[in-house]
């Protein structure tokens, strides 16, 4: 008899921490969603919009990223270099508080303050300072 009890006690035990591991992946998924990484090749990838430089060395995107039955990320900016092999973003990103307005004649990013919905990292930026190799200006 005490046999049988241990035997349907492993069982028992076994498919609990098989309940387990399904469930913290199932996480994991869902963390991953919240957490895409910043490239043109991610799945989740939405863009908005995008637009290159006059001298055409460089281009900004807008995007957010599609979370599934959560809806849709908040909305990111980016700044990369125009090669048609570079779809990492995420060196490109423009600070919380600051959304991309377009481009000057002189190649300049332009850069414009905003108050987001989210709680932000506070970043000051000034006119003239270089973002991923792409000189800036502010507008209000």
């Amino acid at each position: 008899m005490k046999k049988w009890i241990l035997i349907i006690v492993g069982i028992v035990l076994i498919g609990i921490v098989g309940i387990g591991i399904k469930i913290n992946s199932d996480f994991d998924k869902v963390a991953e969603a919240f957490h895409s990484e910043h490239s043109l090749k991610d799945a989740s990838f939405v863009l908005i919009s995008k637009s290159i430089s006059p001298n055409k060395k460089h281009k900004y995107y807008e995007y957010q990223f599609d979370n599934g039955g959560f809806g849709y990320s908040r909305v990111f900016w980016s700044v990369i270099e125009n090669k048609e092999n570079k779809s990492d973003l995420e060196n490109g990103l423009i600070p919380d508080g600051f959304k991309i307005v377009g481009w000057t004649n002189e190649n300049e990013l332009i850069l414009k303050k905003w108050e987001p919905y989210y709680e932000i990292n506070k970043t000051e930026l000034k006119n003239g300072i270089k973002l991923n190799g792409v000189k800036i200006t502010l507008t209000e």
